[in-house]
């Protein structure tokens, strides 16, 4: 594939990678430039693309990182200085902006390391298997007279190190290369033996392969090992070594290849440090506290009980905000630093989110420990931080749980503080607050289900159930509003009481409000082609957080593309609260949703605080009165008239607006004839059937 003349700013992105890498290989040709400058430009495409996708594909990451290692460049620098290039380099070159894109680029460049280390080592483990075929097909010629130049050409000039040795270890000769690799400067000491140079630590594994090896039970070893050079700095590399046999199959000595992997590790040890711990304050940071709880609760652990205290500063994003970013980071280096000294004594201390920090403490004697600790923290952080001309004062809040090992999971240990955390904030700043199993019972309930929200929409553990919609002037069903339900696999089915707040704190609420759409368009469809004219449309809520959503349009385009429904028979119902909240975009998202031709209705009228111009301004089809209004209607004897007034004004309101009335709560037959005699279109409630399964509907239908 050609990548010839890239747009700018990508093709100076290119050149400037180019220039890092060329820079420590100068000898480069113009040939190898030119392909290693087509690989690079398809490589930040590729970038882009991972980058930019809606999810992460991890392999697609990797591949980049192999893509890499396949360019003629050879050094150790190649991946450090790939990713110093892109990560200055690539957030400019595809605007990727917030912490999101942040995070992004942080797993993409993990992946392409491993990609790029094992792609490495792959070709590395075939070089290996190439030269000691070649060393061992030299050696047989030497063997026989033939070729002695053959064997002495591959041995010197090897980049990579070649050593030879007796069946006893006695080392008889290496290259220049591991000469090189291990510090010294002409030759081997007279003396010196295979096991002279072997790390301690990695002695027993090599120990019983060499032996193998030896004893003639294996032909060739492969390992990753340590040496000790001549300094005693270690050398980390790839050992490959084979076994020599003479013509009759006797074993004359050994031939070893050895990679030096020390940079490469080194990378790696400082990817991992990155991957575990927070760039800013170089804390742990949650992943190392999750791997951290996964250990101490592991069958191999020592540990028996485990303390977790989850501190959360009060009004830190006040700071942030209007003081700026720089300030906000240097008054978190300031708690980090007072948290380290507070809390010193070997416990974990983390930085596990923005203004988020925990301390982990492994068999804390008693409670009191965990409080006094919590108390220490609070009584650190009381005095001013300076910082330039600013002095600031700042509080937290702290969380306190403990758990014994063998009772709990690391999961309820963190929902625990998490809840008690929650608890200390509601009681104002500079509070802490020990969990309290009874006391935060309710609590810990929500914490739960907030916590498995996401994963129970992807698998597919909400319900959907449809209420009849009736057109008060015949009694036909016009519609169903979709109304969903959660089967929890512990509690069972939940109404939407139950979880819907909480969705909309955790953010869940714009991915269920997907599926929900996606579902009910799709059983809208099937209604519309088995029943045709007589088929209802589907009505479907739109919380806060979706109106707010710039791709709400699109998504509802796709949905319905995907589903085949008609636009014309979906109703989406947004409330006034949503309509204040979201003015702004919401005026332009709800015009285009008109514009497809998709019914919108406000929603619970009466309640909110929209004034009438809300009315006029925005495209509504259809005004759904308020249930606490139909109830001053429900029978003769408990008949209210100024509810009545109400309700006739708010339906001539909506009529001479263009728009269709629908009430919400009826459930007697008063309300129901009243109401279509003021000249409301449709009614919803007991009285025409609560929510119930699509097949009820169909059954509905046919009768």
């Amino acid at each position: 594939m050609s990548h010839a003349n890239p747009p700018q700013p990508l093709a100076e992105f290119v050149r400037e990678w180019l220039d890092a890498l060329l820079e420590h290989a100068p000898a480069a040709d113009a040939a190898t430039r030119t392909e290693v400058s087509q690989v690079l430009t398809g490589l930040t495409s590729g970038l882009g693309a991972v980058l930019l996708a809606p999810t992460l594909c991890p392999t697609e990451a990797r591949e980049l990182g192999a893509g890499l290692a396949g360019t003629r460049l050879r050094n150790a620098d190649v991946l450090p200085a790939s990713m110093r290039m892109i990560r200055h380099w690539v957030p400019q070159v595809f605007g990727l902006t917030g912490t999101d894109h942040a995070l992004r680029l942080v797993e993409v460049l993990d992946e392409l390391a491993a990609g790029y280390g094992e792609a490495l080592s792959e070709r590395s483990r075939t070089e290996h298997e190439e030269l000691l075929r070649a060393m061992l097909d030299a050696e047989s010629h030497v063997e026989l007279g033939e070729s002695e130049a053959r064997f002495r050409t591959i041995f010197t000039e090897a980049a990579v190190g070649i050593g030879l040795a007796r069946m006893d270890g006695k080392v008889l000769d290496i290259n220049p290369a591991m000469l090189k690799m291990f510090g010294l400067t002409e030759r081997l000491p007279d003396t010196g033996r295979v096991t002279d140079y072997v790390h301690p630590d990695d002695m027993p594994k090599f120990g019983e392969l060499y032996g193998e090896l030896v004893g003639g039970q294996r032909d060739t070893i492969r390992m990753e090992i340590r040496f000790l050079r001549m300094d005693r700095t270690v050398l980390w590399a790839y050992l490959t070594a084979s076994l020599v046999r003479t013509a009759d199959g006797s074993p004359s000595h050994l031939v070893a290849v050895i990679e030096d992997l020390t940079e490469r590790v080194r990378l790696r040890t400082r990817l991992e440090h990155q991957t575990y711990h927070d760039q800013l304050t170089r804390l742990p940071n949650r992943s190392a506290t999750e791997e951290r709880l996964r250990w101490m609760f592991s069958d191999t652990s020592p540990v028996s009980r485990v303390g977790l205290c989850a501190l959360n500063l009060d009004g830190f994003r006040a700071i942030n905000d209007s003081l700026g970013h720089g300030v906000g980071d240097r008054l978190l280096l300031a708690v980090a630093s007072r948290l380290q000294m507070a809390a010193s004594g070997g416990h974990l201390i983390t930085r596990t989110g923005g203004d988020e920090f925990a301390v982990l403490i492994q068999d804390p004697g008693h409670v009191e420990e965990l409080t006094d600790l919590a108390e220490r923290v609070l009584d650190s952080l009381q005095r001013p931080v300076v910082v330039g001309a600013h002095e600031l004062t700042v509080s937290a809040c702290i969380g306190i749980a403990v758990a014994d090992v063998e009772s709990s999971r690391p999961a309820e240990l963190t929902r625990s503080a998490e809840v008690a955390l929650s608890r200390a904030k509601a009681e104002g700043r500079g509070r802490r607050c020990l969990f309290d199993p009874e006391r935060d019972a309710g609590v810990a309930h929500r914490f739960a289900l907030m916590a498995r929200m996401p994963s129970a929409v992807s698998h597919d553990e909400f319900r959907l159930l449809y209420q009849p919609l009736v057109s008060l002037a015949d009694g036909r069903l016009a519609g169903v509003e979709a109304l969903v339900r959660w089967q929890h696999p512990q509690w069972g089915m939940l109404a939407p009481s139950r979880f819907i707040e909480l969705a909309e704190r955790s953010g869940t609420i714009v991915a269920l409000g997907r599926w929900v759409l996606a579902q009910a368009c799709m059983q809208g469809k099937q209604w519309a082609v088995e029943f045709g004219d007589r088929a209802p449309y589907v009505s479907v809520n739109v919380a806060t957080q979706q109106l707010a959503e710039p791709s709400l349009v699109t998504d509802v385009v796709q949905v319905l593309r995907d589903t085949g429904l008609e636009p014309h028979r979906l109703q989406l119902e947004i409330t006034e609260r949503a309509v204040i909240d979201e003015e702004s975009g919401a005026l332009d998202a709800l015009g285009a949703l008109k514009q497809l031709g998709i019914r919108l209705a406000i929603d619970d009228f009466g309640t909110g605080y929209s004034s009438l111009s809300y009315l006029s301004r925005f495209p509504w089809d259809a005004l759904k009165i308020d249930g606490s209004f139909i109830e001053g209607l429900r029978t003769v004897e408990t008949f209210d008239p100024r509810a009545d007034k109400i309700v006739e004004a708010l339906i001539s309101m909506a009529h001479a607006l263009g728009l269709e009335v629908t009430a919400e709560w009826v459930e007697t037959k008063a309300q129901s004839e009243r109401l279509a005699a003021l000249g409301c279109e449709t009614g919803q409630g007991r009285l025409f059937g609560d929510a119930v399964l699509a097949a009820e509907v169909e059954a509905l239908l046919r009768g």
